[in-house]
């Protein structure tokens, strides 16, 4: 039998943090309940990797939010995989849709960043996503095949590894994923996995969800059967993030009142 996959969230600060907000940030994520199988990590700009890393315990992982595909070179703005684990991080996250979409990163490139961090230890989240188009012309499933087939050529281990899906449509647009829609997605990447990789891959890899999430839609994404945690971003940068952290917690609750309710209901019938 499978072990249960951990529950994971990864809060990504963007670019949206100086140290002081890094502060209060620590301060919330420090005094946090942080239940057993779930494991938290926060995506910091390069510049304040080692900052936030002596702020919060160590229980909780600090990614950088990108890295380059070579250790070192005339590479004037980028940062290597060493230097992330100098600042004493262990995690990137590589293949954001931010970087996909605005900086126009390709699957290729993508994936010799995926090799490179790998070879070098990190641990990585690894992005794919679908746009608006891709949704309303039915292309979801053909967008997000070569999204991972470009990942997996480049993996050599996935137990470090945590497969982050965003859907555009739904970030920050007003719009949001039913838990219908969040799950068929979640599902067709765990069965690419299946045909593609091996069932092993496919059973234990942690899959996240990105898309607005926040403490009003959480408990009820982390009840779907493919949903592993989220990728979490304008909510990570308010207390919302300690509600969505106990969202596997809460939804399992909110799951056995309702059962112990509908017993109950069977026993006044009886």
């Amino acid at each position: 039998m499978t072990a249960p996959r951990t529950f994971t969230v990864v809060g990504n600060w963007k670019m949206n943090t100086l140290k002081e907000d890094i502060d209060k940030l620590s301060s919330i994520l420090n005094t946090a309940t942080i239940f057993p199988n779930t494991e938290v990590v926060v995506g910091c700009p390069s510049c304040y990797l080692e900052y936030a890393r002596q702020q919060l315990p160590p229980t909780i992982g600090v990614a950088a939010q990108n890295c380059f595909k070579e250790a070192k070179g005339n590479f004037s703005g980028e940062i290597s995989p060493a230097m992330i684990q100098d600042c004493g991080c262990e995690w990137v996250i590589l293949g954001h849709p931010e970087r996909r979409m605005l900086f126009q990163e390709c699957d290729e490139l993508i994936g010799q960043k995926v090799a490179h961090a790998q070879k070098a230890g990190l641990k990585i989240v690894a992005c794919v996503c679908e746009t608006k188009a891709d949704r309303d012309e039915g292309l979801t499933q053909q967008v997000l095949a070569a999204q991972m087939e470009s990942l997996a050529a480049s993996i050599s281990d996935w137990s470090r590894v945590v497969v982050a899906f965003e859907a555009l449509w739904a970030s920050n647009t007003g719009v949001l994923a039913t838990p219908a829609q969040v799950q068929e997605t979640m599902a067709m990447i765990r069965e690419w996995l299946r045909q593609n990789v091996s069932n092993d891959v496919a059973d234990s890899t942690r899959l996240i969800y990105a898309g607005s999430v926040s403490s009003g839609n959480c408990e009820e994404l982390a009840r779907l059967r493919d949903v592993d945690g989220f990728l979490v971003g304008s909510a990570a940068l308010k207390p919302d993030i300690v509600n969505i952290l106990k969202a596997l917690q809460l939804s399992a609750s909110i799951a056995c009142t309702a059962r112990i309710t509908a017993t109950l209901h069977c026993i006044d019938d009886e």
